[in-house]
């Protein structure tokens, strides 16, 4: 079978679409998807969620940025980046 498939019962994935993502396949269900996953992309895709969970609460400890600081980050940039040039 080289082609997904719909039944009655669910979606059957061709064995060749997986194969070399190692014995651990993890699967999971979501609202309108189906996410089959090597182990290496779930420990990323974890590792990615709690660095923007970090970023997040950071962010809510610094509050929200002023026009002038803002203004000054931008104009920081660009003299590093004019440097450069």
């Amino acid at each position: 079978m080289n082609a997904l498939r719909y039944t009655k019962d669910g979606v059957l994935i061709p064995r060749t679409w997986v194969k070399g993502w190692g014995k651990p396949v993890s699967v999971r269900r979501g609202a309108h998807m189906v996410i089959i996953e090597s182990p290496e992309r779930k420990a990323s895709r974890r590792r990615l969620t709690q660095l923007i969970a970090k970023v997040r609460r950071a962010a809510r400890e610094v509050g929200p940025l002023t026009s002038e600081q803002i203004a000054a980050e931008i104009a920081a940039v660009r003299k590093r980046r004019a440097r450069r040039r």
